[in-house]
């Protein structure tokens, strides 16, 4: 895809300094790393602002399964295989992810007065001027030494993924529950309760 500006953030502590960032920006060859938010932040409204199109992950879970089983009901997601969602690390990631997601969220709409809008299709946001929202799954033996360098895994295994997109997506769940699509509800980036139910691409990194 053409004006393609690629972001992600590996999730973690700010104060403890495990936050880490990585971006791809479209016409540049290197990919940029931080370990700062608001910097992190603005880099992507810069990018808005240049009308290039978006794509901006996280690496921690985005949503999280709807099961009927009891059994089953914090269990692994299809395709996480031994690193779920509900074990120690994982929830730890989730909730720090998800106050992080808004916050970048939030912050984007001051930075550029006005309400940006999230898609999760892929098909959908090459036809907009969306961000596209994505999940980074970098765990076990892909993870790097830094915390940016999860995030640089996560955009390298992003861009590898181009451009059968819709092949690579890891997770093979159908219903969910979208915590990013909460979080776009509550920072303006959508009105539509329909984001609640609707999974995110998800992008591992082997």
């Amino acid at each position: 895809m053409n004006n393609l500006s690629v972001f992600c953030a590996d999730v973690g502590s700010i104060s403890a300094k495990k936050f880490g960032w990585a971006a791809k920006l479209w016409g540049q060859a290197e990919i940029i790393t931080g370990t700062d938010i608001e910097s992190f932040t603005v880099l992507i409204s810069e990018s808005i602002l240049r009308n290039e199109k978006v794509a901006l992950g996280f690496e921690c879970p985005l949503f999280v399964p709807m099961r009927q089983d009891p059994k089953r009901v914090n269990s692994a997601r299809l395709g996480e295989g031994n690193r779920s969602w509900s074990a120690g690390a994982g929830t730890g990631a989730l909730a720090t992810g998800l106050v992080e997601a808004l916050w970048v969220m939030n912050r984007l709409n001051e930075l550029l007065g006005w309400s940006l809008s999230a898609e999760f299709s892929w098909t959908k946001f090459q036809e907009t001027d969306a961000v596209f929202l994505w999940e980074a799954f970098v765990t076990a033996g892909a993870k790097g030494v830094s915390h940016s360098d999860d995030a640089v895994i996560g955009i390298n295994t992003f861009l590898n993924s181009l451009p059968d997109f819709e092949a690579s997506n890891a997770i093979d769940e159908k219903t969910v529950l979208s915590l990013v699509g909460a979080a776009a509800l509550r920072s303006g980036w959508s009105n539509d309760i329909e984001i609640l139910s609707t999974p995110c691409h998800v992008i591992k990194a082997q």
